[in-house]
């Protein structure tokens, strides 16, 4: 489990296919506390290091995270964001962050407001998860949207998140990684579970409530 707090950023030194899947290597200084076969969180997708040698840092890349992320449409000196599984006492910070990516966004307008940078971003397909003032995680960052508009979103950076991630680096047409708030999932099944339950005095005489 990730809280979308930005520990590292790392720069992309190649993504190489591999049968359906791939895998990207990164130069990454400083990451501290890894060893193979761990969970790390890179631009908010879970993956597991196969190798490490001194700030040289590889990873696999699933067929279904190639076809949700934008990996793809990264290339060599791209930064990413990095961040290391949260422990058992660890405070959250940020939300509860998966690192299982659901789609894109792309950037279609950065803007300068004070001490902020407002980015604003349109989904690659329309969602009922995407809630004003709620969580989601872009490139793994905990943020929070508002100026909802059917697959528009905007948020509100702050510097000291924007000195640290990768979104010092983007321009408008990048393409970001999205995760929904997984809480927000899981209410939805939990109601698409019970659907066409009524609640009768049969019901209730059954399990001792009348």
């Amino acid at each position: 489990m990730f809280t979308g707090l930005i520990q590292y950023t790392g720069a992309v030194e190649r993504i190489d296919k591999k049968d359906a899947g791939a895998s990207i290597t990164l130069k990454v200084h400083s990451l501290t506390g890894v060893d193979t076969g761990d969970s790390v969180s890179v631009n908010g997708a879970c993956l597991t290091l196969t190798s490490m040698n001194h700030d040289v840092y590889v990873f696999d890349i699933s067929p279904e995270t190639i076809q949700k992320t934008n990996f793809l449409r990264t290339g060599r000196g791209d930064i990413v964001n990095i961040e290391l599984p949260s422990r058992v006492s660890d405070r959250l910070h940020g939300h509860i962050v998966n690192g299982h990516i659901d789609s894109t966004a792309v950037i279609t307008d950065i803007k300068a407001s004070g001490k902020y940078h407002l980015f604003t971003f349109e989904l690659s397909q329309s969602t009922h998860y995407l809630v004003e003032k709620g969580f989601i995680a872009i490139d793994g960052i905990s943020v929070t949207p508002y100026d909802v508009k059917g697959r528009l979103f905007t948020v509100a950076i702050i510097p000291y998140t924007y000195e640290r991630t990768n979104l010092n680096t983007k321009k408008t047409g990048n393409a970001v990684n999205i995760e929904f708030d997984i809480i927000a999932k899981y209410v939805e099944s939990m109601l698409n579970k019970n659907k066409g339950s009524i609640i009768t005095e049969e019901f209730l005489k059954q399990r001792g409530f009348a």
